[in-house]
C-alpha cells in the first residue's frame, strides 16, 4: 500500500508535516489509512483492547509517522486511542504532534511522574499521547520492568486501541521484549530503502519472540504506482 507518495529533494519524506493525517489531508492519504485501518480491524476481531506495535527493519523507514497516522485514523472514528512512544533512544512522536516530550514514559516507569499527569490529549487528532520522556541510560531495563507490565495493564482498561512506536527490531531488543504484551505487529517497509536481508532478519527475530505479525505497510511508493496499492492486499497476512 502506498501510504504516501515519493517526492524529490526530501531527505526524509515521512517526517514532513504534510504527511501528518488530518481531516483536510489529501484524499489519497486519507484513503490509504482508511484501508489500513479496515485491515487492522478485520485482522483483530473481538471486543477487547488491542495493543499494536509498529516497527521496521532499520531507521528512517517511516515507522513513527505511520504509527502516529494510524492512531489518528482510529481516533477519527471515535475509538479511544492511546499512542505510546516506546522508542526511548530516538523518540520523535512528540515532535511530530507538537506536544511536550517530557515528562513521559521513562519518567513514569522510574516513579518520577504519575501516568495520569503524563498522558496528553491532542484534541484535534482525537487521541491521547504518552511521549517517550527523558532519554534513559538503559531503555531496555525499563521496558522489561514490572512497572512497564503494570502500566500496560492499566491503560488496557481505559482504551480501545494502544499503538506503540518501537525501535527497529534489528537494531535493539526493545521491541522484542514487549512482544509478550503486544497483540500484533505491523512492519513498515520503505520503497527503495529497506533491504531484503534486514527484512529477513526482522522476521526471524519476531518469529523467535513468538510475535504475531499482522502485516506490512509499504511506504514511500511511487505516487503513480497503482500496482503497489493493489499489491498491499495480496501480501497482507496475519
Amino acid at each position: 500500500m502506498a501510504i504516501f507518495g515519493k517526492k524529490k529533494n526530501k531527505k526524509r519524506d515521512e517526517d514532513s508535516a504534510e504527511f501528518l493525517l488530518r481531516e483536510d489531508s489529501a484524499f489519497s492519504i486519507q484513503e490509504a489509512y482508511k484501508a489500513l485501518r479496515t485491515n487492522v480491524q478485520f485482522s483483530m476481531p473481538g471486543g477487547t483492547t488491542k495493543c499494536i506495535g509498529i516497527t521496521s527493519s532499520a531507521q528512517s523507514e517511516g515507522k513513527s509517522m505511520n504509527t502516529v497516522n494510524l492512531a489518528v485514523s482510529f481516533g477519527q472514528i471515535g475509538k479511544r486511542v492511546l499512542l505510546m512512544d516506546c522508542d526511548m533512544r530516538l523518540p520523535t512522536v512528540a515532535t511530530k504532534l507538537n506536544v511536550v516530550g517530557q515528562p513521559g514514559l521513562s519518567n513514569v516507569l522510574v516513579g518520577e511522574n504519575t501516568l495520569d499527569k503524563t498522558i496528553q490529549t491532542v484534541e484535534d487528532m482525537h487521541i491521547d499521547v504518552l511521549p517517550a520522556g527523558t532519554i534513559p541510560p538503559d531503555p531496555t531495563s525499563l521496558l522489561e520492568s514490572e512497572q512497564m507490565e503494570q502500566l500496560l495493564e492499566t491503560v488496557r482498561k481505559k482504551y480501545d486501541y494502544i499503538f506503540i512506536d518501537l525501535p527497529p527490531v534489528t537494531t535493539v531488543a526493545d521491541g522484542l521484549i514487549l512482544a509478550k504484551y503486544i497483540d500484533g505487529f505491523l512492519l513498515v517497509i520503505k520503497h527503495g530503502h529497506s533491504q531484503y536481508r534486514a527484512i529477513s532478519a526482522m522476521m526471524n527475530q519476531l518469529k523467535f519472540a513468538d510475535a504475531k505479525v499482522l502485516g506490512f505497510i509499504y511506504a514511500n511508493a511511487p505516487a503513480s504506482g497503482k500496482k503497489y496499492y493493489h499489491g498491499y492486499y495480496s501480501s497482507y497476512a496475519k
